[in-house]
């Protein structure tokens, strides 16, 4: 299960963990991480498991006994419908023990699915659904039949009341008129009658189906809560918890798939076996997703919906590495009237007040002038030009602007060099439109979505290739979604190259994010005039 480096160590092992959220990773990981998936590639049974892509972890750990590194190695979720490989660490729970509780009440819901299904597809519900829209269609052209007579005859007995004034000819005419109102009520009440016993039949069939749909959640969060609560973890200081009282204990209920990524597999082995983490990494195998950004060999931070929580508690009593550098809150401004400020944002700064309690750019402006409010925003570890109103009237133009997309903006970025097959050269020009939406599970990521994903434009130019295969390039967002850059750079669908030190969708180590919004052009929001601004900032 645990295994040793092909070839000798030269690196030093870290003093500090690795922060999982944010982390470069650590030589040895990277050495652990080449090893792994050359032995994946060597092995034709384990390269069927992954191909289609998993998310792969590596844990460097040492023990009292053995103070050499050696690594451990998991996968997230199931991998080949297999939950436990050798060579790989073991689930934390194994929900695939067929004599188990979990694939018993499993087999329970499933079987309840088929009862779903066979009714709302059985020839009942059609026969009944079909009676139904005939009887409404009989109905409808009964009563417009009748109507139509009714209309006729009217027509007729008008002719004669016109030249006839004799009572008891009137008197007829009025009994019949009468009569052919009571025929269209017996007719609509006939056919209402008809029509309410089908669709009480119906309802019958649906009421069952939905008191059945009823009883599967309610065995499905039963068993939802009977995982967790079996899943036992533990941290650093030797505690134990399950993972229904770790979020518990923060007023959460835990997402679905808890438990199952690569990273609390590692730790939970390397607790119950008396290793010591050393360093620790998550990187994608096989072939990228069509919507997450995901690319084989590179690594990404773990997901902080199901993992946050988790990791949190399983990484106390490890000292874990600081990947922040103090930077300077003096607010660089470039230009201020009575309405607005222009200023160039350092990286490592936040434009508004976030969860993270560093004090944002906003607040430091609102220290000159307490009225300022913020129109944009750039990522915290973006740097480069921002427009901050310093009233509400023209917080609301400069707010109109960018919503109408009228403000032109223009970054330059260094991307991380790509996977062979993505070429690109100096010179290159394009347009890359992939739609974005959140990704819920993974959380601060966005994702490419074509179904519901808001529409995302970007427009490139290449500047430089250089020897490292790095690229130097100009980038011209006409929407402002969320790491839009970030995520057209970095999808094979876009670019296929990450953002030099955006270790979020897998970008190579850097001491910044290299992304910098250098140039802006937007209308004055009270003198009407057209300004434009630039900053050139080392990003590099």
């Amino acid at each position: 299960m645990i295994h040793s480096f092909s070839e000798s160590i030269s690196w030093d092992t870290p003093d500090q963990f690795t922060d999982p959220f944010r982390y470069s990773p650590h030589p040895l990981v990277k050495k652990a991480a080449e090893e792994l998936m050359g032995r994946i590639a060597s092995s034709p049974e384990l390269e069927g498991a992954f191909a289609e892509g998993k998310m792969l972890g590596v844990l460097v750990v040492t023990s009292e006994e053995d103070p050499t590194p050696r690594y451990l190695a998991a996968f997230s979720g199931n991998a080949g419908g297999k939950s436990t490989i050798e060579g790989f660490v073991p689930p934390i729970y194994d929900l695939c023990n067929p004599q188990g509780h979990f694939k018993i009440k499993e087999a329970e819901i499933s079987a309840l699915n088929i009862r779903i299904r066979t009714l709302l597809d059985s020839e009942a519900l059609k026969s009944l659904r079909s009676e139904l829209a005939s009887a409404e269609k009989s109905m409808n052209e009964a009563v417009i039949a009748q109507k139509s007579l009714m209309a006729d005859l009217k027509k007729k007995r008008d002719e004669i009341r016109n030249c006839d004034s004799d009572p008891y000819t009137l008197e007829k005419l009025t009994k019949e008129s009468q009569f052919q109102k009571a025929e269209l009520k017996r007719i609509k009440t006939q056919w209402e009658a008809h029509t309410a016993d089908l669709k009480n039949r119906i309802s019958a069939l649906l009421q069952e189906i939905q008191d059945l749909k009823n009883h599967r959640k309610n065995m499905s969060d039963s068993l939802q809560e009977w995982i967790f609560r079996h899943y036992i973890v533990h941290n650093a200081t030797g505690e134990e918890s399950s993972i229904y009282d770790v979020f518990g204990n923060e007023g959460l209920v835990p997402p679905g798939g808890t438990g199952e990524c690569a990273a609390p597999k590692l730790l939970e082995y390397a607790f119950l076996n008396g290793l010591k983490p050393i360093a620790m990494g998550e990187f994608w195998y096989g072939l990228s997703p069509d919507t997450a950004v995901r690319t084989q060999g590179r690594f990404y931070p773990s997901c902080t919906s199901k993992c946050g929580p988790l990791l949190k508690y399983m990484l106390n009593g490890l000292e874990l590495e600081s990947s922040s550098t103090e930077v300077s809150q003096k607010a660089d401004i470039l230009y201020e009237d009575e309405d607005i400020f222009v200023v160039s944002k350092k990286s490592g700064i936040p434009s508004v007040p976030g969860l993270n309690g560093l004090r944002s750019l906003l607040e430091t402006l609102q220290d000159t002038d307490k009225s300022t409010e913020s129109v944009h925003r750039l990522d915290m570890d973006t740097s480069g030009i921002m427009i901050y109103a310093r009233n509400h009237r023209a917080a609301a133009d400069l707010k109109r602007q960018f919503e109408e997309h009228s403000i032109r903006k223009t970054y330059k970025a260094r991307l991380s060099a790509a996977p062979e097959g993505v070429q690109l050269k100096k010179g290159d020009t394009g347009s890359i439109e992939l739609a974005l939406s959140p990704d819920y599970d993974e959380r601060p990521r966005q994702k490419v979505d074509d179904v519901q994903g808001k529409p995302a434009h970007t427009e490139y130019e290449i500047e430089a290739v250089n020897p490292d295969g790095s690229l130097d390039i100009q980038l011209h967002p006409h929407t402002g979604r969320t790491h839009q850059l970030r995520v057209h750079c970095a999808h094979l669908r876009g670019l296929g190259h990450p953002i030099a030190g955006d270790l979020l969708y897998g970008g190579c180590q850097c001491a910044r994010l290299c992304l910098h919004a250098f140039r802006i052009t937007f209308r004055h929001p009270s003198t009407g005039v057209i300004l434009t601004f630039d900053t050139l900032q080392n990003i590099y």
